[in-house]
C-alpha cells in the first residue's frame, strides 16, 4: 500500500514539470506517476485523514487560501481565512500558509507536524524512480521513429 502523503503526492501533485529547483528523485517519482495518474489541478484545498494522521494539501496553482496557526500548546488550526479561530498572540509559536502543491501533515501517533521537502524526499527516495522511468518508459516518437527506419 501506499501511506497518506503518497497518495496524495500521485492524486493532486506539485507542479514538476517544468520547475529547474526540484531534485532529482522527486521529479522521477512525479514523472513515474504521471502514467498511473491524471493530477487533479482543482482549485482546492483538500483535508485528509486515516486516523492517525491528518493533512491538507494546496493544488499546484494555490488559488485557494490555506492558513495555519501551531500554538504553543500544540494545537493547530488551519482554515481558508485568518482569525476563523481567536487565539492570543502570545499563544502562537508558528503561522504559515500552504504554497502550491505542498502538504501540511500532522501524525499524532509521533506528535509531529512533518514539512513538506523532508517527506516528499523520503517518499521519493523509498524506490528506484529515476531507473523505472530510464528503463521502463517507451517514448512513443522514438518507437515511430525506429519503426518507419525499418521499412
Amino acid at each position: 500500500g501506499r501511506s497518506l502523503a503518497e497518495a496524495m503526492m500521485l492524486m493532486i501533485p506539485e507542479a514538476w514539470q517544468n520547475n529547474p529547483h526540484m531534485d532529482a528523485d522527486r521529479r522521477a517519482f512525479y514523472e513515474f506517476h504521471s502514467a498511473v495518474m491524471e493530477p487533479w489541478d482543482g482549485p482546492a484545498l483538500v483535508t485528509f485523514t486515516d486516523g492517525t494522521q491528518v493533512g491538507a494539501t494546496l493544488d499546484r496553482n494555490g488559488l485557494r487560501p490555506g492558513r495555519f496557526y501551531v500554538t504553543k500548546t500544540g494545537r493547530i488550526v488551519m482554515a481558508s481565512e485568518v482569525g476563523v479561530v481567536d487565539i492570543p498572540p502570545e499563544d502562537i509559536e508558528q503561522k504559515g500558509r500552504l504554497r502550491p502543491g505542498n502538504i501540511l501533515l500532522v501524525d499524532f501517533d509521533k506528535g509531529t507536524i512533518l514539512q513538506d521537502a523532508d517527506m516528499k524526499a523520503q517518499i521519493a527516495a523509498k524506490r528506484p524512480y529515476a531507473d523505472w522511468v530510464k528503463n521502463q518508459v517507451i517514448e512513443l516518437d522514438a518507437l515511430v521513429a525506429e519503426a518507419s527506419s525499418t521499412t
